[in-house]
């Protein structure tokens, strides 16, 4: 329009048909030369139409004609016919004088290409979300993988099957320190499983022991009284038969008054006080005299002095107890050794006889209550099999670590390591 307002100054710019044909051939030749299409419509300022080539008629208010300004742009979008069009309006001067120009472009081609944009991003959407979706199954099947292998191994080991584990991964992540703690678990029960077996197997040991120990004295009890009352039997007989009465009513005796005693140290009450280690060995020697001399064993004593926190009575028989078996297990003129030192913080008391010593075998049950390694031999020394249970609890009762070592026909130590809670250096 501007490239040719020099036509305006040959023609009067105040008639509308001599803009209009102006603005028809300007209209024509903008065509010809652009593949775009626009529309373009010219008004007066008294919003008369002078020019227009759109083809379809708008309804309704025409705000971008209203709304037109100088040195603004007015923007509208419109519906004609089920089609966009932007309309764009503003004021021009023509040789001083202003009119209207508004124009318009079929923009439906731009909300075609948005919805062809839509359903393209939708189908994107779908596919990323579909793939993502594989992803994170695949993700969390690998992740809970080892939850599930846990809950499977839980279920076996609810059925009893201890000796499964869990296969550790590598990583030093969640799930592995999941596993390992699963396998330690697994690990305690097992162990606490064992140790529940091995004491109903005691339990059930220290009954058929104490069953025996009683029927056998019973059994000859009855057997020789019934000899007895028949009366028909010879003077010499009968002694026989009082003794033998005699002899298995005093195994009873020593049977229950052992047992008393063994229950009475389990609750007995804890008076510990400071007792001294090397009066106390001086006093078993002196109870034990007999039984040394009389096998001619010397009771060799090396031992640092020390004060024990204890109950001293307990003690005495705690101390009585092992070197009495020691006595009994070694050969005539030989040797038992006593030693007492400091080490690491401890104070470990080591009392070693080189007599016939225990198998291994039968190491893991001497604690038992009635456990006899050699029965005829413990017989023949009226023993029961308390002794070493009775000194197990005595042991207990003072946080003492009991341990046994011995080899058949080299000999036995038995080793007592007190803490240092339990004793006193100073004297």
């Amino acid at each position: 329009m501007y490239l040719n307002s020099d036509y305006l100054m040959n023609i009067d710019v105040d008639s509308e048909s001599n803009i209009k044909n102006w603005m028809d051939i300007i209209i024509n030749g903008y065509s010809l030369n652009n593949v775009e299409q626009y529309n373009t419509e010219l008004y007066s300022m008294g919003n008369k139409e002078i020019s227009s080539d759109l083809k379809n008629k708008v309804s309704g208010d025409r705000q971008e004609i209203l709304q037109a300004k100088k040195g603004q742009k007015y923007f509208i979008i419109r519906t004609i016919n089920n089609k966009k069009y932007a309309f764009v309006s503003s004021i021009v001067n023509l040789e001083n004088r202003n009119f209207k120009l508004i124009i318009s472009k079929n923009i439906q081609q731009v909300y075609e290409e948005r919805l062809n944009n839509y359903k393209f991003f939708i189908i994107i959407d779908f596919i990323i979300l579909t793939i993502l979706s594989i992803g994170m199954y695949i993700i969390s099947k690998k992740l809970t993988k080892p939850l599930g292998t846990l809950s499977d191994i839980s279920k076996d080991i609810a059925k009893g099957k201890y000796d499964i584990r869990v296969v550790e991964s590598k990583k030093n992540d969640e799930i592995g320190v999941l596993e390992h703690n699963f396998n330690l678990m697994i690990d305690v029960i097992e162990h606490n499983i064992d140790e529940l077996k091995y004491l109903n197997e005691s339990k059930q040991r220290f009954i058929d022991s104490l069953n025996h120990e009683i029927k056998t004295p019973i059994t000859s009890i009855i057997g020789y009284s019934e000899l007895l009352l028949k009366g028909n039997v010879s003077e010499e007989i009968k002694i026989k038969a009082y003794k033998y009465i005699n002899s298995e009513a005093k195994r009873l005796e020593t049977l229950n008054s052992t047992l008393l005693k063994l229950t009475l140290i389990r609750e007995r009450k804890k008076s510990f006080g400071k007792v001294n280690l090397r009066e106390t060995l001086s006093s078993v020697e002196n109870i034990l005299r007999y039984k040394l001399e009389k096998k001619d064993i010397h009771l060799n004593i090396k031992i640092e002095d020390v004060y024990i926190l204890a109950d001293k009575e307990l003690l005495e028989v705690l101390l009585t107890n092992f070197i009495d078996n020691s006595i009994k297990a070694s050969n005539v003129s030989s040797t038992i050794n006593i030693s007492g030192n400091y080490k690491n913080n401890k104070y470990i008391l080591k009392i070693i006889d080189y007599g016939i010593g225990i198998p291994k075998e039968d190491l893991d049950k001497i604690l038992e209550p009635f456990y006899m390694v050699d029965k005829a031999r413990t017989r023949k020394n009226n023993g029961i099999g308390l002794g070493l249970s009775i000194c197990n609890e005595i042991c207990c009762m003072h946080n003492i670590l009991l341990n046994i070592e011995s080899e058949l026909d080299i000999g036995t130590t038995v080793i007592l390591e007190f803490d240092k809670e339990n004793y006193f250096n100073e004297i």
